[in-house]
């Protein structure tokens, strides 16, 4: 089907109950809600069409919260009565949907950690926590292969006064909803893989925002560093910050 079209045919009804004074909001001013909604719905399609039960259940309440954000915005726009939030009772009913997930059957694959190179386990540390905020650093610590799985909130992660050992270091971070902040020592080679859903990335100069995105990229002399840094990002919502102190 040839979408453009459709989209032209689209916004010129809408401006053109606009201006007759037929409708009081423009296409535009209903885009932003309707693309959230479209998408929310479109990964609950493709979460439906997986047919993985329990382990997706992390993945439908996150897009069903997506999908209920969006018709509250767009609500409003087009006239209809938006009840209020009630955040009393949203964010203890979000305690109790959290404690529910985690009690699914098929969900300790969210938390189980496991490092692996080359086929073979390797050491390092490991953290899992579902809401609330991690924080490393500032300060001198020893920096090891590191997995952080995080639910809902902030990971922060200081290695400007790291002691970082001579070779290359694995450092995983997988989350829902928040932002993940990593802060690294000036002239430290290091790769990063960031993607994201719903937010913004930005890898030093590089910044992007949207839905959805992927940044790939690594220093020059990465291959033959030896102390190296090997960062993997992936978020659902929210912001990834990868800086380099200069």
């Amino acid at each position: 089907m040839k979408w453009f079209p459709i989209i032209l045919i689209g916004f010129g009804v809408g401006f053109l109950l606009y201006n007759l004074q037929i409708v009081s909001f423009t296409p535009w001013s209903v885009l932003w809600p309707v693309l959230i909604i479209c998408f929310a719905a479109d990964q609950l399609v493709k979460i439906k069409r997986r047919q993985r039960g329990a382990e997706d259940s992390w993945d439908i309440a996150l897009w069903l919260i997506v999908l209920t954000v969006g018709a509250y915005m767009l609500l409003p726009i087009i006239g209809l009565p938006t009840p209020a939030i009630p955040w009393k009772v949203v964010w203890p009913l979000g305690l109790v949907l959290v404690g529910l997930l985690i009690l699914l059957p098929g969900k300790a694959s969210f938390v189980k950690v496991d490092f692996r190179s080359g086929g073979k386990r390797r050491s390092g540390e490991s953290k899992s926590s579902f809401v609330g905020d991690f924080n490393r650093g500032p300060g001198n610590w020893v920096l090891d292969d590191t997995e952080i799985r995080h639910g809902v909130g902030s990971v922060n992660l200081d290695l400007t006064q790291a002691i970082i050992p001579n070779r290359e270091v694995h450092i995983d971070v997988i989350g829902y909803v928040g932002d993940a902040s990593i802060y690294l020592p000036p002239g430290l080679p290091f790769k990063a893989e960031c993607s994201l859903r719903i937010g913004e990335i930005t890898v030093l100069d590089h910044h992007e925002s949207g839905t959805p995105r992927f940044v790939q990229t690594q220093s020059p002399d990465y291959d033959t560093a030896t102390q190296k840094v090997n960062i993997r990002v992936h978020w659902k919502i929210g912001e990834i910050s990868i800086r380099q102190i200069r």
